[in-house]
């Protein structure tokens, strides 16, 4: 057989398989539950367990507050699916959010420390809602389920005409994989789009900035450029046929390209900030423990940009500093403490690293007042003794 002649033949093969693919699943009504012995309704059971763990979760965030205001930008863009969401916070520092096709929500703190306005987030909500409103998890099972199917099929067909004809047809086989598993990841990639735009335009119809959407992506730009792995920066940069998301700048592009000619709307910058600020600093905590300490500064330095909650940003800076220990990091670390104490939300721990650093600098005279100060400060604090010996030892020097 020429090499023409199997080309056909594996084509031939693909077309066959792949004729009974599943049509796309059709936008989903208000108010609908599925026939529990239905696919949807097997993965609406295998969700409810998945929620029920989310909600006995350690990292649920229990602040009620703080979860009804996030339900409620959710239901600023998903106004006649509100009572069918449930919205989940969890304190878990990556920029994330996801939805169940049962209407289980969660929004994780990396995403509500990285938005910076309340039209930031109503997009991403929105984009959630987007998987949710055109059943993407039912018609991503199907279209997996198809492909698989496919491949399988291509392989054994493959491999009979091989021995048929005389002909090594292994290639093929893995050539049907392959089409498979770009397929899958093609389809993915589609969504994705597809859901960027229902975001926008629900955060639009909710009276909302339209570029807020694209500024979403463009922080993220910022802080994959800047990150301390060469894997993370080089990400952006690796386009594949299998990618599962769209790369940033393609997103980018096409919602700068929705926002043209549209009107300005509302941000909501301060009044989103005065919600995430009760955690902020906890927040800030969790970003470090990713060690991405590169990253983490853009984002402080993002963040305090609104000339809001410097204090705690500022001594947030000082950390990353003092963690990373680059040359000069600890001057850096000591500096940022000193201009946090300036400000009157800066956390009394300021004035233990203030002091720690001092010290380590060669000026104790400075240590010795920091000490003091936190010392009058914390005076229920737990590390109480080990600033006292700290300065008991420093003053009995010569």
């Amino acid at each position: 057989m020429t090499s023409r002649g199997v080309a056909a033949l594996a084509a031939g093969l693909l077309l066959t398989a792949t004729s009974g693919l599943p049509v796309l699943a059709q936008q989903r009504p208000p108010g609908l539950v599925p026939d529990p012995t239905s696919v949807e309704g097997g993965l609406w059971g295998a969700m409810e367990r998945t929620e029920a763990e989310a909600r006995r979760s350690a990292d649920l965030n229990s602040d009620p507050a703080l979860n009804d205001y996030v339900r409620g930008v959710a239901c600023r863009v998903a106004v006649e699916y509100c009572g069918e969401i449930r919205v989940y916070v969890m304190d878990r520092p990556y920029l994330n959010a996801q939805m169940a096709p049962n209407g289980y929500m969660e929004v994780w703190s990396g995403l509500l420390l990285r938005a910076e306005n309340e039209a930031q987030l109503a997009f991403v909500l929105g984009h959630e809602l987007g998987h949710f409103l055109e059943n993407h998890s039912l018609e991503r099972w199907n279209n997996n389920k198809a492909w698989a199917t496919a491949a399988m099929v291509v392989s054994v067909g493959a491999g009979v005409a091989g021995a048929y004809y005389g002909v090594d047809m292994r290639g093929i086989g893995d050539l049907a994989y392959l089409a498979a598993v770009a397929s899958v990841m093609n389809y993915s990639r589609s969504q994705e789009e597809e859901a960027d735009a229902i975001g926008f335009e629900r955060m639009v119809a909710a009276g909302l900035e339209p570029t807020a959407a694209a500024a979403v992506w463009r922080q993220q730009q910022a802080e994959t450029r800047a990150s301390t792995f060469r894997s993370v920066r080089q990400s952006e940069a690796m386009g594949s046929v299998f990618r599962t998301h769209p790369l940033t700048a393609e997103r980018v592009a096409a919602l700068d390209t929705l926002a043209r000619d549209r009107p300005g709307g509302r941000e909501e910058r301060e009044r989103y900030r005065a919600a995430m600020r009760p955690h902020l600093a906890a927040w800030l905590a969790d970003d470090l423990s990713r060690r991405d300490f590169n990253a983490s500064l853009t984002l402080t330095e993002r963040l305090e940009r609104d000339g809001l909650d410097l204090g705690v940003l500022e001594f947030h800076r000082g950390q990353i500093l003092r963690q990373r220990r680059d040359d000069g990091d600890l001057e850096l670390a000591r500096d940022a403490y000193l201009t946090a104490t300036g400000y009157e939300d800066a956390p009394v721990a300021a004035w233990r690293e203030l002091g720690d650093l001092q010290a380590r600098l060669g000026d104790p005279e400075a240590a010795r007042v920091a000490w003091r100060t936190y010392l009058e400060r914390a005076t229920a604090a737990d590390d109480r003794w080990i600033v006292e010996d700290s300065l008991t030892a420093l003053e009995a020097k010569p």
